[in-house]
């Protein structure tokens, strides 16, 4: 019996595709690589124009960053951050979304030149970046319903559930001065109140200025006691960009002694005295509103999510019929690489495969967009799986087929093409299509790295609105639509599909 797979035949069409994608992938990752530059040359670069800065900030914090219905980020911070820029002699500052535990990695990875996110200056960061000097006074504070009379000081917090942010003082400060407390992380600002205001936690430890504006704009909640900790904030800067942080401090001082400093704390505070509690604002169970006045920047995220959905299933496609073929080859070491693949890639979680992508491969001089990252983490996770959907279609099909095209005189790149792939790729069908549906859905984990698509969208909004039920349900009805839509499509190819076999 012969075989199906000819043994050069299969190790040289293997090798040229594997070729072929690395050709493609090396001058990718050559042009996104960003050597590290010497902070004079950066500096001169940034006041010249040539380059922009790029300024990480998790804008779910108001008032220090948020979003408002246009998408436009807004805030404390971002004024500040706008002017010490200017004053600096900076011509370009883009700002960039990621979640705040995301800011410091960022700034290692050199994805990102200042950290802007009501950071707390403390020991622990100090040792990885390099801090302003002292911008705003911060401070731990202790929020709980207003319902709620049992806690009235931290003793009081050993066995209840507290709220708190991933990344934040709050969780290292709750650890060591009241262990006795289960902590509840979240990834949000608005999740940490409403945590409370519904029930799933008893308590919220955050800095006191943005749990004073959620009390000013939503009510239900009331301040315990004063400060716990006397933190302030300071902007972070990668340890070798010593002159922009002279540059900043430098304009931060010009800010103070101008009064324009002054200018942006009354801004965006106010009289912070009159908001330590606050009656609950009534809001209706849905607000379309929410919605409507968010279209524009809800649309392009959609437009976003769209486009990584469509290059991540091609990628995912070529990955697959790459590991594929891999692991039928007859050469060892290429099924080897097929079956490492697989394994290592099925055998990790999707979203620690795009963090060692997006802030691990930095560290190793290769440096990819937010996009690209995401891209490339989605197709290669996907492509693990239709790896071994493709291998299991193609042995599916009966070792008769080749043995019966050879006997007539087919060649076997012919018979593969003629009777075996097509009878392989109707059997894909079905599993290729919940395959995608999962990828459709494991798209909105992309905006744990920056972009802009449709979930980190909503979440923006829902930092401004504190409306979650509406934002959420909106997003869901969209992936509900898209992965049907990609259901029907799989459900007409394959009937279309079954008229040729």
């Amino acid at each position: 019996m012969k075989n199906r797979f000819p043994r050069f035949g299969w190790a040289a069409t293997t090798a040229a595709l594997l070729a072929v994608l690395l050709g493609l992938a090396a001058p990718a990752a050559r042009a996104e690589t960003t050597p590290a530059t010497p902070s004079a040359g950066k500096m001169a670069d940034l006041r010249s124009g040539k380059s922009t800065l790029k300024v990480g900030t998790d804008a779910s914090f108001p008032p220090f960053e948020f979003t408002d219905a246009n998408g436009t980020k807004i805030g404390f911070d971002i004024d500040v951050v706008r002017e010490l820029a200017s004053k600096s002699g900076i011509k370009n500052v883009e700002f960039v979304q990621m979640p705040f535990g995301n800011i410091v990695p960022a700034l290692q990875a050199n994805q990102i030149d200042v950290g802007a996110s009501a950071i707390y200056i403390s020991p622990e960061r100090a040792k990885v970046v390099d801090f302003s000097e002292i911008y705003y006074p911060g401070g731990l504070g202790m929020f709980v319903s207003t319902s709620n009379d049992t806690v009235k000081t931290l003793a009081d917090l050993a066995g209840k559930k507290v709220a708190v942010q991933v990344g934040t003082k709050s969780v290292e400060w709750l650890r060591q001065n009241q262990p006795q407390a289960e902590l509840v992380q979240v990834q949000t600002n608005d999740q940490m109140f409403s945590s409370v205001k519904l029930g799933q936690a008893d308590a919220v430890v955050t800095g006191q200025p943005g749990g004073r504006y959620f009390i000013h704009e939503q009510g239900g909640l009331k301040q315990v006691g004063e400060r716990l900790t006397n933190e302030n904030y300071g902007f972070a800067f990668q340890k070798s960009d010593s002159d922009i942080r002279e540059a900043f401090n430098t304009a931060l001082k010009d800010m103070q002694s101008s009064g324009d400093f002054t200018k942006a704390t009354a801004k965006w505070f106010g009289d912070e005295s009159s908001t330590a509690t606050g009656p609950t604002k009534e809001h209706s169970l849905f607000n379309v509103s929410s919605i409507t006045n968010s279209w524009g920047p809800l649309m392009q995220g959609l437009g976003t999510t769209l486009q990584i959905i469509a290059l991540s299933l091609a990628l995912s496609l070529l990955f697959g019929m790459l590991g594929g073929f891999a692991k039928l080859s007859h050469i060892r070491p290429i099924r080897w690489i097929g079956k490492v693949y697989v394994s290592v890639v099925r055998g990790t979680p999707f979203i620690v495969q795009l963090f060692f992508i997006y802030f691990g491969l930095p560290q190793l001089g290769i440096q990819l967009s937010p996009m690209v990252a995401g891209i490339l983490a989605l197709g290669l996770y996907s492509g693990s799986y239709v790896t071994e959907i493709v291998r299991g279609a193609i042995q599916s099909v009966d070792k008769g087929q080749m043995e019966a095209a050879r006997s007539c005189g087919m060649s076997s790149a012919s018979a593969l093409r003629h009777v075996i792939i097509p009878q392989a790729f109707l059997r894909m069908l079905p599993p290729l299509g919940n395959e995608f549906v999962s990828l459709t859905k494991n798209s909105a984990l992309v905006s744990f790295v920056t972009i802009s698509e449709l979930f980190l969208v909503g979440q923006t909004i829902i930092s401004r609105t504190f409306d979650a039920l509406t934002v959420y349900v909106f997003i869901g009805l969209v992936y509900y639509v898209l992965t049907n839509i990609i259901g029907l499509a799989a459900n007409a190819i394959e009937k279309k599909m079954a008229v040729y076999i």
